[in-house]
C-alpha cells in the first residue's frame, strides 16, 4: 500500500543495493586469469604433441629445448591476441563493469605482455629449473610422457636404477653390470651417472667402480673423458679437491695405488672385490685425516676425487700401451702450471705409462721444480720408463 508516494514495507524496495552485487559479479578476474593461462597451456600441449611426432626435434638436446621455448612464446602471443579479440565484444558490452579484464587499449596491451611473453617465459624457465624428488624436472617428465611408449633398453634400466639408488652396494653393482654389457649404450649411461649422480665423485666405492668401468672401454671413452676434463674452468683448477694433501702424496700415495691395482687384478668375486676397494678407500681417507692433524697447514681433505683427478685416474687404469692422442694430452697437462700439483703429478704417471725414451728429458726437468710432489711423481715416472726400456733391451 502506498501512502503519500512512500513505498510500503511489504514491497521490495528498489534501491542501489542491487547494483553493487552486479558490480561484484562483473569484476572480470576469472576471465582475465583464464585468458592469461590458456594460451601457454594450449601452446605447450600442442608443441609437446608435435615434438613427439617430429623425430628430428629432440627436446632432450639444448637446441631442441631452445626451439621449443621460442615457439612457445610465439604461439602463446598469437593465441593471447586471438582469445582477446574473441572476447572483446562481450567485454565492450559490459563497459566499465569489467574491472580487471577491461576493453581499453592499455589494459589489452598489458594482457598481451603478460599472457604472450612474461608467463610463457617464466613457465618455460620454471619447467626446466625446478627439480622434483625423482631428480627430474617438470619439462623432462612432460617429454617422457609425450614420447611413444617403448620397451626400455637394459642399459637404460640399469642406469636409471643406479641414479635412483641410495645404497652404495646397489650403485656399485649397477655400475659393474653396465661395465659387463660393454656396449655404446652402457658407456653412455656410465657418463650419465658421472654427470648426474651427486655422489659419483664424492663416494670412494662408487668413484672407484665408475672409474674402473669407464677404463674398461678404453679408447671408446677417451674422447669424452678428455672433453669433460677440458671443461673445468681455469679458476677451479688450482682449487679443485685432490686425492690428498702433500704429506700423503709424498709418502703413501704410490703404496695405496699399488694396492688398489693389486686388488683390481685379483680374480675374486666382484662383490668381495668392491668391498675390499671400499675398505681401502676408507683406510686412505682415515690416514689423510690423521696426517692433517700432523700437518695443520695442509689443504682440506676432500671426500673423493675431483673430476680432473678422476679422469686421469681412469686413464691410468686403462690397458692402453700406445695412444698418441692420450700421450699428447698427458704432456700438455703436466706442463700446464694452471693445474694443481696433484693433477700434474698424475699426468706425469700417464706419460710414464704411454711414453718412451723421448719423454725422459722432459721428466728429468721436473726434478728441478720446487714442488716435492712433482719431484716424487717425476722420479716414479722415470723409474717406470727406464724399467720398460731395460726390459725391451733384454729381450
Amino acid at each position: 500500500m502506498m501512502t503519500n508516494g512512500s513505498p510500503s514495507h511489504d514491497a521490495p524496495a528498489p534501491g542501489p543495493r542491487g547494483d553493487p552485487g552486479r558490480e561484484r559479479r562483473t569484476l572480470g578476474l576469472a576471465g582475465l586469469l583464464l585468458e592469461l593461462a590458456l594460451p601457454v597451456v594450449l601452446s605447450a600441449a600442442f608443441l609437446l604433441i608435435a615434438a613427439s611426432y617430429i623425430h628430428v626435434w629432440d627436446l632432450r638436446t639444448s637446441i631442441g629445448l631452445a626451439v621449443f621455448g621460442v615457439l612457445l612464446v610465439a604461439a602463446s602471443l598469437l593465441l593471447s591476441v586471438r582469445i582477446d579479440v574473441t572476447t572483446l565484444a562481450r567485454r565492450q558490452r559490459r563497459g566499465k563493469r569489467q574491472f580487471f579484464n577491461r576493453a581499453g587499449p592499455f589494459s589489452r596491451l598489458i594482457k598481451f605482455i603478460l599472457g604472450g611473453l612474461v608467463i610463457p617465459i617464466a613457465a618455460f624457465v620454471a619447467a626446466n629449473r625446478i627439480e622434483l624428488p625423482n631428480r627430474m624436472t617438470p619439462m623432462s617428465l612432460a617429454i617422457e610422457a609425450g614420447r611413444p611408449s617403448r620397451k626400455a633398453a637394459p642399459a637404460e634400466l640399469v642406469g636409471g636404477a643406479v641414479l635412483r639408488a641410495t645404497d652404495l652396494a646397489v650403485k656399485v653393482q649397477g655400475i659393474m653390470a653396465l661395465q659387463a654389457m660393454n656396449s655404446s649404450e652402457a658407456l653412455e649411461h656410465l657418463f650419465r651417472i658421472l654427470a648426474d649422480d651427486p655422489t659419483a665423485l664424492r663416494d670412494g666405492g662408487e668413484s672407484q667402480a665408475l672409474s674402473k668401468a669407464l677404463a674398461s672401454f678404453g679408447t671408446r671413452a677417451t674422447a669424452e673423458l678428455v672433453r669433460r676434463f677440458n671443461q673445468v674452468s681455469p679458476p677451479l683448477r688450482k682449487g679443485a679437491p685432490a686425492l690428498g694433501h702433500d704429506v700423503f702424496d709424498r709418502y703413501f700415495a704410490s703404496a695405496f695405488e699399488s694396492l688398489d691395482r693389486e686388488i683390481n687384478g685379483q680374480a675374486i668375486d666382484p662383490t668381495a672385490q668392491a668391498a675390499a676397494l671400499a675398505r681401502l678407500e676408507a683406510a686412505e681417507r682415515n690416514l689423510k685425516l690423521a696426517l692433517k692433524e700432523v700437518d695443520p697447514g695442509a689443504a682440506p681433505v676432500g671426500a673423493g676425487n675431483s673430476l680432473p683427478s678422476f679422469v686421469l685416474q681412469t686413464f691410468l687404469q686403462m690397458n692402453e700401451k700406445e695412444n698418441a692422442d692420450l700421450l699428447a694430452f698427458a704432456r700438455r697437462t703436466a706442463a700446464d702450471t694452471g693445474w694443481s700439483d696433484t693433477i700434474r703429478g698424475q699426468a706425469l704417471l700417464l706419460i710414464a705409462r704411454l711414453g718412451g725414451k723421448d719423454d725422459l728429458d722432459g721428466l728429468y726437468r721436473f726434478l728441478n721444480v720446487p714442488s716435492p710432489l712433482l719431484q716424487a711423481r717425476a722420479m716414479q715416472a722415470i723409474a717406470t720408463v727406464e724399467a720398460r726400456l731395460a726390459a725391451t733391451v733384454s729381450h
